[in-house]
């Protein structure tokens, strides 16, 4: 929001004509660019920043008496800490090492066209206008990026300034809407250049008036502004406009939702309604401005949890059917498209179906169940705002659960695949093939038989050959000693160890820690 804040910009540039040539052109740009000073070298340009205190210096390099660099360190010195741009040919590192130090803001090579100094002033004129603003804001240092996101929240002390701050900057017979733009990504450096987009927004519709702030725990951009066009028109603009800069950006899964503010004070008990409309892309698509009158016209029913499915695809993993697996997926994602349901209802839906599908997958394979646990499966359906994300997320947990297939695709028998999964969950402990099978309710010699015939080989043949693996990768690491690994991998007796890791594999513990 810079409006009419006039700058005061200093030239300090040892050529007449590129100074008076600088001095034209910047008052052909704006009207705000005040001129308050011309000097033809260091020392007068330092004299007039004393007198002047100009925002803006612009400055040549190699100048007679005081060059420009050292002429901007005296000035930082005397307290000042106004913009800075370099003019030079010099592209000496030097020149720019020190340049940066002294807090230069860009490097303009001479001769200065219209267009490059058009461009450098904006990102200039961005920046002195936010200083300004927070300079002038309140004396407990809130900035101006932090206004919004307090008054959204009701956070911290004072509100009531907060409010007056906007009061005093707002037209009072123009409209006032509350946008937000659902960011999805975590990405602090991404969002600077979305705040860009939204600047430049803002001054190709003239509206100077406007305030955000980047609520980083919601990954929300709310934005207040204050324009004299009506909401159907904004909401175009918005969609024509801003929403197209972001998707030619790359920014893909970013939506924007509004409201329309009668009074400032609704501001304070809108955060809800925000998070409430940020859900409804999952529904209407985030192609779409979401607001609350395009809602109130659909035709929402209720959703009823699929149960049917529900058991077609436990029964599935039971019995590995991978084929199903996927049909019986896109079955579910069909029912949830089939009409138009709450998008509450929809992500509740999806997490019980997920939740039950993870705990179908800890009973055979806890492997399996763990990584979903640790890649946060229910935590990023529960933020999937498009069908395409959730029927994304649904996908992986199918996909992954094939492709674990529980033993590659070799067993298959249920009870088989429990016992894989309890050894592998306690084969640092004492495991036998009794403790397993009364686990199971079964005899130990029914389960015996089901391992020889599933895998081809005994029980003891096959937790002797996982624990010896498992000893493999701790040789590997080279940072424990033999007797630890060995109770690590469930054997008490160190010396038996190394008896059944050399049957196994031919060389001693030692021997293969030095060779691998």
């Amino acid at each position: 929001m810079v409006g009419g804040v006039l700058m005061k910009i200093l030239i300090v540039e040892d050529e007449v004509n590129a100074r008076e040539g600088l001095g034209n052109l910047l008052v052909k740009l704006s009207d705000n660019y005040v001129v308050c000073g011309k000097a033809s070298d260091g020392e007068q340009g330092l004299m007039l920043a004393k007198v002047h205190k100009p925002d803006l210096i612009f400055t040549d390099i190699e100048m007679p008496k005081l060059n420009g660099l050292d002429m901007l360190q005296k000035i930082k010195e005397d307290g000042q800490d106004p913009y800075v741009m370099i003019l030079s040919g010099y592209s000496d590192f030097k020149y720019a090492q020190k340049g940066i130090r002294l807090g230069v803001e860009e490097y303009l090579l001479k001769p200065i066209t219209y267009s490059n100094l058009k461009s450098s002033m904006e990102q200039i004129e961005r920046k002195f206008g936010l200083k300004k603003e927070k300079a002038a804001l309140l004396e407990d240092g809130i900035s101006k990026e932090e206004i919004l996101g307090r008054m959204l929240l009701n956070k911290g002390k004072n509100l009531e300034n907060l409010y007056k701050v906007i009061e005093s900057n707002i037209k009072e017979n123009d409209n006032m809407y509350l946008i937000n733009l659902y960011l999805r990504d975590k990405a602090e450096e991404r969002n600077e250049f979305i705040i860009k987009v939204i600047y430049d927004f803002m001054k190709h519709y003239k509206i100077e008036v406007f305030y955000y702030s980047d609520l980083k725990e919601y990954n929300y951009l709310p934005i207040f502004i204050n324009t004299a066009i009506a909401f159907l028109e904004f909401i175009k603009m918005l969609k024509h406009n801003l929403l197209f800069a972001l998707r030619k950006s790359g920014f893909a899964n970013i939506t924007i939702s509004i409201i329309n503010i009668k009074e400032l004070p609704e501001i304070g008990n809108s955060f809800d309604e925000l998070k409430r409309l940020s859900r409804w892309p999952i529904v209407l698509g985030n192609d779409e401005i979401i607001y609350e009158e395009l809602i109130s016209k659909l035709k929402i029913n209720q959703c009823n949890y699929p149960r049917e499915i529900e058991n077609e695809v436990l029964k599935a993993i039971k019995n590995n059917d991978q084929a199903r697996l996927v049909k019986i997926n896109q079955k579910f994602i069909s029912y949830l498209k089939a009409n138009i349901y709450d998008p509450v209802e929809i992500i509740n839906i999806c997490s019980k179906y997920i939740f039950s599908i993870l705990t179908v997958s800890k009973g055979c394979n806890n492997d399996l169940y763990t990584e979903f646990k640790n890649a946060g499966i229910l935590d990023s359906i529960k933020i999937s705002c498009t069908f395409y994300e959730l029927t994304e997320r649904l996908d992986y947990v199918i996909d992954k659960v094939c492709k674990k297939n529980y033993e590659g695709s070799t067993v298959n028998s249920l009870i088989v695949r429990k016992a894989i999964n309890y050894i592998k969950e306690y084969y640092s402990d004492k495991v036998s093939l009794e403790e397993i099978a009364s686990g199971m309710n079964i005899t130990p010699e029914y389960l015996s038989r089901l391992f020889t015939k599933e895998l081809g080989k005994s029980f003891s043949d096959y937790l002797k050959e996982f624990r010896i693996d498992k000893a493999k990768e701790l040789l590997s690491n080279k940072k424990m000693k033999i007797y630890e690994i060995a109770e690590k991998v469930g054997y008490s007796d160190s010396k038996y160890f190394c008896k059944v890791f050399k049957e196994y594999t031919g060389m001693a513990p030692k021997e293969y820690m030095k060779f691998y």
